[in-house]
């Protein structure tokens, strides 16, 4: 089992493992579009002084756009960085061991809820592999 940062976005829940992936959660700041970008990408955004990718993770869900979140983590891996839209933090929960994946996104899979009630149905975010097809997006544009 490994530990995971749960957040939301437009109703979809989110699970960010904590091995080898430093998060931070901040507020949302301005994001620069970039046209030759999309849609993989709504922007950049400057964290901590450097501009960062931030993510459409709708789509990666395959959904329609979400709208505008009030937070970002900032998902780092290797000192390489991405920020994933989020409208709340949930909490923290443990995630099943799961198998090595390419895709920056799993399947749905059932943890339990962060406050020891019931259980929620979550995307655990593959941080390295999100950091890698972002970062072959941009190489291309």
């Amino acid at each position: 089992m490994t530990r995971a940062l749960l957040v939301e976005l437009a109703g979809e829940a989110l699970a960010i493992p904590a091995d080898g992936v430093r998060c931070e959660v901040i507020e949302a700041g301005a994001t620069t579009g970039l046209p030759v970008a999309a849609p993989l990408l709504l922007g950049l955004s400057v964290i901590h002084g450097r501009a960062v990718p931030v993510v459409n993770v709708a789509h990666l869900l395959g959904t329609p756009e979400l709208g505008t979140a009030a937070l970002h983590v900032l998902t780092e891996v290797q000192g390489e960085g991405v920020a994933l839209p989020a409208d709340r933090t949930l909490g923290l929960t443990r995630l099943p061991d799961m198998a090595e994946s390419a895709s920056p996104l799993s399947a749905p899979v059932t943890v339990p809820s962060p406050d020891g009630v019931g259980k929620l149905t979550v995307r655990a975010v593959n941080a390295a592999a999100m950091v890698a097809v972002v970062r072959a997006h941009l190489e291309r544009v």
